[in-house]
């Protein structure tokens, strides 16, 4: 056996699967705003734990969720009170149902078909009376492909409140190459508009395949209603089907990470859109590809990658003033997948290798400290090794709250650590991963509250932590 395929093969397995933890308890578009300024997916508004858990203070059952495996539908969601957990069903039609947080009440179950595959892995976007997701169904006809559309349930009840697939000709379909946001009415505090970036596409039959688009861009609809109010064409997004872009709005600015280029290096436009006009504030060019954008107070985050594997952290000052203009205050490269890192007010906090975790200093890159955690012996699991162990440094998950740094170190530890100074407050073990060949085994997913956490395990059994 090739140890060294083995080892390449694990993170992206880890990283498809135990990265789709929990983000955030607002999500993309509606996010933590603590601080004015403020969508940070990695910051959960709440006191940390700053002593070790005693005991499961509730706990309660809700589905199979078969994570880490094949048949998983999609990673639960915590997310204003509720947590959502998603199944197939013997059709496999894919199920969101929707469970009180506190007491793990049914709530709703219906068919939502919400894709769960696109980053950063976060299904819904709410603005606390209703949800917002881009479903994604197969063609009635029989053709192939996928159609995509935009959907809105009612929160309370799980009830359709509107879908919109936009109407395009036959071969073409509506694809989706970004997550949802939404803007935030200030007066009403509901969702008025929704942003998705998409466009009409089709991929032929024939050797080699080839793809075609129309009209790119930044396709916005109306959150009430879901009828389609207006689109922001960006004809420089390149046409191939593994491309995606990024969106984040503050309510005054939309952001957008585009893909431009993807031979041969990729390249990406970082652009902001003034949320009342459409028209572009700035656009600079980074690159790689952005795989998530955070702005905390006045800074943004972009995470890239490319076609290299090789992935940086840019940083970048936004300017408030009519002339002003952005500036990139400090760029890295870094060497773990760009989805574990989170971001406070002071830090960036980053995955290094072997088993290093490093907080970079948010207005500077410079680092401010660094802890180290350890290996798990595993055994490899074929070939001429097979039983022979070997160190792995699993992919941690990193989420900072208002006084602590949770890590999630991948084998079924949770630590929780100083911000400032990284010194390790306690840890405690919720499982042991196992980590198969095709499949990781014992995973949860981690969501804190405050002064405790809930972990939902692969079984669906629910503990809150205090």
């Amino acid at each position: 056996m090739d140890t060294n395929k083995q080892l390449q093969k694990r993170p992206w397995i880890i990283a498809g699967l135990l990265i789709l933890t929990l983000l955030s308890t607002a999500m993309t578009g509606c996010r933590d705003q603590a601080t004015s300024g403020t969508v940070n997916s990695t910051l959960v508004d709440v006191n940390g734990l700053l002593m070790a858990p005693t005991k499961v203070a509730a706990s309660y059952a809700t589905e199979n969720l078969n994570l880490g495996n094949d048949s998983c539908a999609g990673t639960p969601q915590f997310l204003d009170g509720t947590l959502y957990t998603f199944s197939y069903h013997d059709d496999l039609t894919q199920w969101t149902t929707a469970w009180d947080q506190a007491t793990g009440k049914k709530l709703w179950s219906v068919l939502t078909n919400a894709s769960v595959s696109m980053q950063p892995y976060a299904t819904f976007t709410t603005d606390g009376k209703h949800l917002f997701f881009v479903r994604t169904d197969l063609f009635k006809s029989g053709e192939p492909g996928i159609v995509a559309s935009i959907a809105c349930l009612d929160k309370t009840t799980g009830a359709t409140v509107w879908k919109s697939t936009p109407t395009v000709t036959s071969p073409f379909v509506f694809g989706v190459r970004s997550n949802i946001v939404v803007h935030i009415n200030e007066q009403s505090h509901t969702a008025d508009r929704v942003y998705v970036i998409g466009e009409e596409e089709r991929t032929s039959t024939s050797v080699p395949t080839t793809e075609e688009v129309h009209y790119p861009g930044i396709w916005i609809w109306d959150a009430a209603t879901g009828a389609s109010l207006d689109r922001i064409d960006w004809t420089a997004l390149p046409i191939h089907s593994e491309t995606s872009g990024q969106l984040l709005c503050d309510g005054a600015t939309l952001y957008a990470g585009i893909l431009e280029s993807v031979s041969p290096t990729s390249r990406s436009a970082l652009i902001a859109f003034n949320c009342d006009t459409n028209k572009t504030l700035w656009t600079e060019h980074v690159n790689g590809e952005a795989t998530d954008l955070i702005k905390q107070g006045d800074t943004l985050s972009v995470l890239l990658s490319n076609s290299k594997q090789e992935r940086s952290i840019d940083v970048w000052k936004m300017r408030t003033g009519l002339f002003d203009k952005t500036e990139r205050l400090w760029t890295r490269q870094i060497d773990t997948n760009p989805g574990h890192f989170a971001v406070d007010k002071a830090n960036v906090y980053l995955q290094g290798s072997n088993g290093v975790l490093m907080a970079l200093d948010l207005a500077t890159g410079k680092e401010a400290w660094r802890h180290q955690f350890a290996s798990y012996k595993t055994p490899i699991t074929d070939g001429p090794n097979m039983g022979k162990l070997y160190d792995l440094y699993p992919d941690m998950t990193l989420t900072t709250t208002r006084d602590v740094l949770y890590v999630q170190d991948g084998g079924g530890l949770v630590a929780a650590l100083d911000p400032a100074t990284g010194k390790e407050l306690w840890n405690k073990r919720i499982s042991q991963v196992v980590w198969n060949q095709t499949s990781v085994d014992n995973t949860f997913v981690f969501q804190p509250v405050d002064k405790g956490f809930f972990v939902i395990a692969s079984d669906g059994k629910v503990d809150l932590w205090q």
